[in-house]
């Protein structure tokens, strides 16, 4: 039987999959453009196994094994529940959001001045966005010889055309003095683009495939639903890494990363108290480390401090480099686990405070802030689904598709 068209052109059926870096959800979602907030119809996580010594590779290896597990849920849970809801409806999209380490946001701008007046068409521009892709494939190759993997591009947008100092659309023929151009990219690591374009072949032929890195996603969504907030911090700590986006005038304008996560400190955490991992990813959730610390020696004591005190001094590092001669915004949107939230949160805001001299506001991105355009019914629903923030991220960048138009899939 297949599933994979609509008579209603209003409704959309989406797979919509998120694949983080220690575990991957998938979820069957139903965009209704005469709604302002998607419906999730099912879902399920899938976690990768918690290892105390491990590379880059095998990691993607376990990624892989429960993404495969995952989609096999939906290809038999996920449909009969979509079939029971509306025996008509038809999956016509396949979206991955992919978080780092798997994937990073590229942000390039190109800028062009004369003293003189020139004019701005189509052809102009597409020669600035040449420029501009030949330096993201500049640091793609950089890149690859860095962390010795393949990577590849899978989707970019243009994400502004500044004309002397003002946001334009360019139609026809325009005179400007200076304009500059931003251009985000996404790039993955090729195995994990060979894999999931074989999943669409065999499990979704027919479907449209969108692929986006998660910082992606998170910045528009958070663009869409909190559309006062023109500049902003967007931090995602994910199990093996903490991406910082920088956005200034509502738009993205510079990524970067350290390879440090949830799971990485907790791997150190895990050798200096001599506990199982799992023991030490659960100090996490605690709301006093210093409690837990109390009943261990000095030395451990003043070695997981400096534990804490390094990776803040990475994100020190991280804010400092905002790709322009300013400070980070004050508002910082901090996404990761909600049950470890309150340790990040802590550690982001000495961090950014330290790294300025002045204060911020770190918001958790929690459920409710995600919701807050659901119906009171709708919000209800979600959280008695327990339905996580990653999910409600990616739902909601599948139904406000007008973005999804304007990015080139590669």
């Amino acid at each position: 039987m297949s599933f994979f068209s609509n008579e209603d052109k209003a409704v959309r059926y989406g797979v919509v999959v998120d694949v983080g870096s220690g575990s991957v959800l998938a979820s069957i979602v139903e965009s209704n453009q005469n709604k302002t907030y998607p419906k999730v119809i099912w879902s399920r996580r899938e976690y990768t196994p918690l290892r105390q010594i491990d590379s880059l590779n095998r990691t993607v290896k376990s990624i892989m094994t429960s993404l495969i597990s995952v989609l096999m849920a939906l290809d038999s849970e996920g449909r009969s529940v979509l079939r029971d809801l509306n025996a008509k409806a038809k999956i016509s999209n396949l979206q991955f959001t992919i978080a780092a380490p798997w994937s990073y946001t590229i942000a390039k701008t190109i800028s062009y001045n004369k003293d003189e007046e020139f004019t701005i068409d189509d052809d102009f521009l597409s020669e600035l966005l040449k420029m501009a892709e030949k330096k993201v494939y500049e640091e793609l190759k950089d890149n690859e010889k860095i962390h010795k993997l393949g990577l590849s591009l899978i989707s970019r947008i243009t994400a502004d055309v500044v004309a002397n100092g003002y946001s334009i659309e360019v139609k026809g023929k325009q005179k400007a003095n200076s304009l500059k151009v931003i251009e985000l990219d996404a790039i993955t690591q090729t195995g994990i683009v060979n894999e999931i374009k074989e999943i669409q072949s065999k499990m979704f032929p027919g479907t449209k495939l969108q692929q986006y890195s998660f910082m992606m996603a998170f910045y528009y969504t958070i663009l869409d639903l909190y559309v006062e907030t023109t500049e902003c911090c967007l931090v995602d700590v994910t199990y093996e890494a903490t991406e910082i986006g920088i956005v200034r005038d509502g738009v993205l304008q510079y990524c970067t990363h350290i390879p440090h996560g949830v799971i990485t400190i907790a791997r150190e955490i895990s050798v200096i108290l001599s506990v199982p991992l799992e023991e030490a990813m659960a100090y996490f959730k605690e709301s006093n480390f210093d409690v837990i610390l109390a009943k261990y020696s000095e030395r451990q004591k003043a070695d997981v401090t400096a534990l804490f005190l390094a990776y803040e001094d990475n994100l020190v590092k991280l804010f400092h480099e905002t790709g322009d001669k300013l400070s980070i915004p004050k508002g910082i949107f901090l996404h990761t686990d909600l049950n470890i939230a309150p340790f990040f949160k802590k550690k982001l805001t000495d961090a950014a405070n330290n790294a300025t001299k002045s204060s911020h506001v770190v918001y958790n991105v929690t459920g409710d802030l995600l919701t807050k355009h659901y119906s009171e019914e709708e919000q209800a629903f979600v959280k008695s689904k327990k339905q996580d923030t990653a999910m409600l991220i990616s739902a909601q960048f599948f139904h406000t598709h007008n973005y999804a138009r304007q990015f080139e899939q590669l």
